[in-house]
C-alpha cells in the first residue's frame, strides 16, 4: 500500500487547541490526505518514544488500553458518519453514528464487515498508518463535500490517561463536535 502513497493535496498537524500549551507529554504527528479514483487515502507519522502496541481482536475498543489513530468522517450534508480506529499492532476498531443523538453503545455501534484497509509500521520516531478507505461504499450516494477529522490517543507505560491530539480546531476536547471537523471537496484531492 505504501506505494500508493506518493503524493498528497492535504497535511494537517495534530495538536491540543482546546489547552492554552500542549500538554508537556504531548507529541507531536502529521496526517496526509489523497486520492486514488473513489478511494480516500491516509497517511498518518506519528512521534511516539514509547509505542503501546499490544494486539485486540477486530472492533474491540483498543483505545481505552493502546495507542489508537483515529479517523472521522463524514458527508457534509448528512449527519451520518464513521469512526474508524487503528492501533500500532494494525488492529482495528469500526463505529458508525447515526447523528441522530442516539445512545448507543459501542458493541451496538460496532460495524461487523471490515470498511477499509490498513497497514502500520514502527518507525525510527514512532509509528505510521496507511489506510484506504472506499467512501462510495461507507455512505452510498453522491456526496462531493465531506467532513474529516484525525485524533490520537498516545499511551506511556507507567500513566494513568494518554494524551490525547486532534487535527481539528476543537475549542472543547470532543471529538465528535462536527462544526469543527475539516471540510475537503473530494474532486479537489489529485
Amino acid at each position: 500500500m505504501q506505494s500508493t502513497f506518493q503524493k498528497y493535496a492535504l497535511v494537517w498537524d495534530y495538536g491540543q487547541p482546546w489547552l492554552p500549551q500542549p500538554e508537556p507529554a504531548f507529541a507531536s504527528g502529521r496526517v496526509s490526505i489523497g486520492r486514488d479514483n473513489t478511494d480516500l487515502l491516509v497517511r498518518a507519522d506519528l512521534h511516539d518514544a514509547h509505542v503501546m502496541r499490544d494486539e485486540y481482536p477486530f472492533n474491540f475498543p483498543a483505545f481505552t488500553k493502546c495507542d489508537a489513530f483515529e479517523i472521522f468522517l463524514g458527508p457534509a450534508e448528512e449527519a451520518a458518519y464513521y469512526e474508524l480506529h487503528v492501533t500500532p499492532a494494525n488492529g482495528v476498531l469500526q463505529l458508525f453514528f447515526q447523528g441522530t443523538g442516539e445512545k448507543k453503545s459501542l458493541e451496538e455501534r460496532a460495524v461487523a464487515e471490515p470498511l477499509f484497509t490498513s497497514e502500520t509500521a514502527i518507525t525510527a520516531e514512532g509509528w505510521s498508518v496507511s489506510a484506504r478507505i472506499p467512501l462510495a461504499r461507507l455512505l452510498p450516494g453522491s456526496h462531493p463535500e465531506w467532513l474529516l477529522s484525525f485524533g490520537r490517543y498516545d499511551y506511556t507505560p507507567g500513566e494513568s490517561k494518554p494524551v490525547i491530539s486532534s487535527t481539528s480546531p476543537h475549542t472543547v476536547c470532543n471529538f465528535h463536535r462536527k462544526e469543527e471537523w475539516r471540510r475537503i471537496l473530494f474532486k479537489d484531492l489529485p
